[in-house]
């Protein structure tokens, strides 16, 4: 099995969507190998889901040459050796799956072989309620630095990528799990097969995603929502730490370490609270945008390119899906703040909302205010009610005024800048 075919079928492996491929160039042996690495097994997929895959195997004499003659014939019979069966009435359905159908489109002078692979349920994975939630197979199977670089776009905020880390932390306990498995040498069943076969550097992903959140906390880039939910979480954690040490003394034990870590917890704890919180623009700029087109562009191109791709552009091309759907989010007006944006949402309710300041109560004034100091009237020149004279300048504040603005945010005194 070569390189191409292998990660062509890992990369269909991986569809959560219908999606087509052109087979430009291939012979029955490659798809006979194409073919047994992406359909031997079923697809996982939600409950009800059913996906078609589309190969690109012919056409009219723009193309015909790019094709072999006896493609059609050779990817059917590869789909036979497999299980499948034709079908000339097979749909996108899950009664359907496990067959393929022949079709010629003469408005596009194409000809394809429709795939609707046998698949099976799985559980799916945690979504975002009204935003476009990750790809875990994606994120599972991807390269360290393409998941720096989509992580990086699509979780902006504190909360978001700790809500990620949760997940992923989840992902990596199964790997451990096979792992010992593995170790007892017990079998694996299909679910655990495929995790396991898909899997690239989760461990290392769940470090990079821990160091990015330290650095973050380190260097005070929190909003002022998740100031407010990350003190509280702490300040409750100062409260365990203290109980726990009151317990040991009443034991008698020593609590030197304990107490040394209350300190490192209490150093963190303020210098959360004592940061200037970040403001995170809901509104991508046009920079990003621009800089996604060019990408995709270069990627387009990729695709286009004639003759066979190598293993590391076939990788490379498998992020195109998550590159178009982050542009287009980012060209719809930021309707979203890209995954988990429920988490930055939920954390940034906890600021609280400005008073409005009431409004001055007015004061009667003589009508002979103008006419000198008499009665309870004021001079031409003496202080109004709002405490500007009447000449336009600023009355200075009496020894018993209170000096400043009222503070009406948790944060405002912090603002020294």
């Amino acid at each position: 099995m070569t390189d191409e075919t292998k990660s062509l079928g890992k990369q269909i492996r991986l569809s959560t969507e219908s999606d087509d491929y052109d087979l430009a160039g291939y012979n029955a042996l490659q798809c006979q190998d194409m073919v047994t690495a992406a359909f031997s097994e079923p697809i996982p997929l939600p409950k009800g889901k059913m996906i078609r895959i589309t190969f690109v195997i012919g056409g009219g004499k723009k193309v015909r040459q790019k094709y072999g003659e006896n493609l059609a014939r050779d990817l059917g019979a590869a789909l036979q050796s497999v299980g499948f069966e034709d079908d000339k009435g097979a749909s996108c359905m899950l009664a359907c799956q496990g067959t393929f159908k022949y079709q010629h489109d003469t408005d596009k002078d194409l000809k394809f072989m429709h795939v609707f692979p046998k698949v099976k349920e799985i559980e799916e994975e945690v979504a975002e309620e009204g935003t476009n939630g990750p790809d875990w197979g994606y994120l599972r199977s991807c390269a360290l630095h393409d998941f720096e670089d989509i992580v990086t776009e699509m979780t902006p905020t504190f909360s978001q990528k700790r809500a990620l880390l949760r997940v992923l932390k989840g992902i990596y306990a199964k790997f451990d799990e096979i792992d010992q498995k593995l170790i007892r040498m017990e079998a694996l069943d299909d679910a655990e097969q495929e995790l396991y076969n898909n899997g690239v550097e989760i461990g290392g992903k769940v470090e990079w995603l821990e160091k990015e959140l330290d650095e973050m906390l380190t260097a005070g880039k929190l909003t002022a929502g998740e100031q407010i939910k990350m003190t509280r979480e702490l300040d409750s954690k100062l409260v365990q730490v203290d109980e726990q040490i009151e317990k040991l003394k009443e034991k008698g034990k020593k609590t030197e370490k304990v107490e040394a870590g209350r300190e490192t917890l209490k150093t963190k704890r303020d210098t959360i609270a004592n940061a200037k919180p970040i403001v995170v623009q809901r509104h991508k700029s046009d920079k990003d945008i621009e800089d996604l087109r060019k990408r995709l562009q270069v990627l387009v191109k990729l695709e286009n390119k004639k003759g066979l791709l190598t293993p590391d552009e076939t990788t490379r091309l498998v992020a195109k899906p998550q590159l178009e759907e982050r542009l287009k989010a980012l060209e719809s007006a930021g309707k979203d703040m890209g995954w988990f944006e429920s988490e930055f949402l939920a954390a940034e309710a906890l600021v609280p909302k400005p008073q409005k300041a009431a409004a001055p109560k007015s004061r009667p004034v003589s009508s002979s205010s103008n006419s000198g100091p008499r009665g309870g009237g004021y001079s031409a020149r003496g202080v109004d009610l709002n405490g500007w004279t009447s000449n336009g300048t600023r009355r200075p504040p009496s020894g018993g005024m209170r000096k400043g603005p009222a503070v009406s945010n948790p944060f405002a005194m912090l603002d020294d800048e």
